[in-house]
């Protein structure tokens, strides 16, 4: 039987059953926020019992973090042959729209810390974009944290693109402008 470790606790699951497990979770979480995931309704809306989810997933708790992690590695990180503006704006608007198609994301961030694997490679990723144009690593990573905060502001505002392009935009100018002062 092929098994594997989970990303948050290092026990052994099937992945498959995992995958459908935690695609059951995004969709309650879809439909009702936080509140909404409970082991019985997973179990319920798979056929199965809640109680029989515990074979795969330890907790609600890893559940959450585990239907977390699945929309992060959806995340667009292919971004190659694009120039470093283009790449941290598509990274940055593919945050703020997935933030916007999952609100219960935003409620978990807030919660708890929610990284993971995939979190983990787009934190990296956007990292890299910025290492790329020439930042030092201190000042790609707090280049990438201003970046993400204004996307999950944006997000938590539901602020128009028009808006959320014009900041996107001022903040990269300050950090070219940076650049440039640097070079």
């Amino acid at each position: 039987m092929n098994r594997t470790m989970t990303a948050t606790t290092g026990t052994t699951h099937d992945p498959l059953r995992q995958k459908q497990i935690v695609q059951a979770a995004v969709v309650l979480l879809d439909e009702g926020g936080i509140e909404n995931l409970t082991m019985r309704r997973v179990g319920s809306r798979l056929g199965i019992t809640g109680a029989a989810l515990y074979w795969h997933i330890k907790s609600r708790h890893e559940l959450l973090l585990l239907a977390v992690d699945s929309l992060w590695g959806q995340a667009p990180l292919c971004l190659d042959g694009l120039p470093w503006r283009a790449a941290v704006l598509a990274m940055a608007d593919n945050l703020r729209s997935m933030l916007l198609r999952h609100p219960w994301l935003l409620a978990a961030m807030t919660i708890q810390p929610v990284d993971g694997p995939a979190r983990d490679r787009h934190d990296e990723r956007l990292l890299a974009v910025c290492e790329a144009a020439g930042l030092t690593r201190q000042d790609a990573e707090q280049a990438a944290q201003s970046i993400i905060a204004f996307a999950i502001g944006s997000a938590l505002a539901d602020t128009p693109g028009p808006y959320v392009s014009f900041g996107l935009q001022s903040i990269l100018d300050g950090v070219e402008a940076g650049l440039t002062a640097h070079s």
